[in-house]
Parts: structure tokens; sequence; C-alpha cells
């Protein structure tokens, strides 16, 4: 339970069982009519995940929360439109995955057509997006780390959203590959952030041997933006060696950013 934000409450119990117990009753309680319990939790986002015997119960804090997620999604799609593509990928929300030890929910996931779910199996997101208060940036870097090894690899990209009354940062994270050197250097970093085709690796790595790193950053203020743009790789999204010929990737922009985190400054 590490990377916790400030003001987080812990509560410890002596069994796994105590803490569905509990969890149920918070839910419950959260869940309550208005008129029977004025329940000022009520219309509140939350989001309760396992991880071994520990359980998380984290508040979602709403309107910029939600509107700067749909806002990067909004952008992603329209630009897969533009080359065609409506078909051939969905999002699926806050899709629960789970590893031997956590269950895990992001705000966001994106899964080209041969990874959807059916009703024997869910394959792993291709990109993940993961948005928090600005307190919680080290625990959304927990979170992309946790994608990437629960997946062994299969998660390509996970994009955090940290988001504060006065700025929003962006952290786009994926694998080193896996001839990269041990432990990554700054200039190694710096050298891969500077490629245009700096795809993450399609294959599969065990956790043990896997460097994530965040690949791009941005900046945003009411009035600057820093560090725009951002290329999402085609191949990394649909999880193809080779990007095909009419494809582009998708690339975010200044203008983009301002569109994403509008809602925060206005």
């Amino acid at each position: 339970m590490t990377a916790l934000p400030p003001g987080a409450v812990t509560r410890i119990f002596s069994s796994l069982e105590y803490v569905q117990l509990e969890a149920q009753k918070i839910i419950e309680t959260l869940e309550k009519d208005e008129e029977e319990n004025g329940n000022q939790f009520l219309g509140v986002n939350y989001r309760f995940e396992f991880g071994g015997g520990t359980g998380i119960l984290r508040m979602i804090p709403g309107c910029p929360h939600e509107y700067t997620t749909m806002g990067l999604l909004q952008k992603v799609t329209l630009q897969l439109i533009n080359m065609g593509l409506s078909e051939q990928y969905r999002w699926g929300g806050k899709t629960r995955y789970e590893s031997p030890l956590r269950q895990k929910e992001g705000d966001q996931v994106f899964s080209p057509s041969a990874r959807w779910p059916s009703s024997t199996s869910l394959p792993w997101p291709t990109m993940v997006i993961e948005t928090g208060v600005s307190d919680s940036l080290p625990r959304l870097r927990q979170d992309a780390k946790w994608w990437f090894g629960a997946s062994d690899g299969e998660v390509c990209i996970v994009i955090i959203l940290s988001i504060k009354k006065t700025a929003v940062h962006f952290e786009q994270w994926q694998l080193a590959p896996p001839n990269a050197p041990r432990p990554l250097t700054r200039a190694y970093i710096d050298g891969l952030r500077q490629n245009p085709s700096n795809v993450p690796p399609l294959l599969q790595q065990p956790s043990n041997m896997q460097q994530p790193y965040s690949c791009a950053e941005v900046d945003l203020t009411k009035t600057s933006v820093a560090g725009a743009p951002v290329t999402i790789p085609y191949c990394a999204l649909f999880d193809v060696p080779v990007r095909p010929p009419d494809m582009q990737d998708v690339v975010l922009n200044v203008q983009d950013f301002r569109f994403i985190t509008g809602v925060n400054f206005s």
C-alpha cells in the first residue's frame, strides 16, 4: 500500500474476510438513497480495488477528472475516425482486470478488435488512461507499472493525467526495449524520447525483466503548454508490427491539449 496520497485513511483488519465485509458496508452506505439517509456521498464516483490483502477505496473527484479523461478520448478517437477507423477498436471504460494478487480498473482502456473480450476471456487492452489529483501522482505511476507487470507487457501504453486547480500534468509511460541498458540511464531515456518512431516493444516481457519509463511529459496551465506534441504510435494501439502506409500515428499537439484540459481552467 505504497504511494498513497496525503490524508489517505487506513484501517487494519486481521483477515481478508473482514476487509470484504467492511468494503461491502462502505459501498452500501455510499449507495443508500438520499431521501432515506441524507448521504453526502450520493453521486460521488468511487472504485474499490483489492491488492493482495489490502483493499483501496478511491473517491473520483468528479467533473475535472471525467471531462479531462473524456477530452483525451475524444481527441484520440477523432484522429482515428479521420483515418477511416471507426469499428476496429473499442473503449472499455472502467473494465476490471485481474492479476493473481490484485484487481484493477483504469479510467479508460483501449482495445483493438483482436483484443475484444469474449464470454470466456478478457484480453489485456493496449492502452490505459489513469487520471487523478496531483497528490496521487506517485500512486498513478505505481499503477502504470502494475499494468505492465500484470499483463507481461501486453499493455503497451499507460497515460497518466494528474490534475490540480491551476495545472494539469500528463505523462505517457511504456516499456524500454529488452536490449536497453540496466538500469536505464537519463541519456538513454532522452534518446528514446527524441526518436519520432519510439514504438514500445510489441512482445511479452515478464515483470522482472521490464523497465517502465515516462517517454513523454506535458505540463499545462491556463496560459502555457510545455512538452507538446506527443505521439501515440499506431502500432502500439493496434498491436501490429508494421503501420499500414495509409495510417498515421496519433499526434496530440498544443491545441489538442488545450481542448483536453480546457474545463480545468475555465
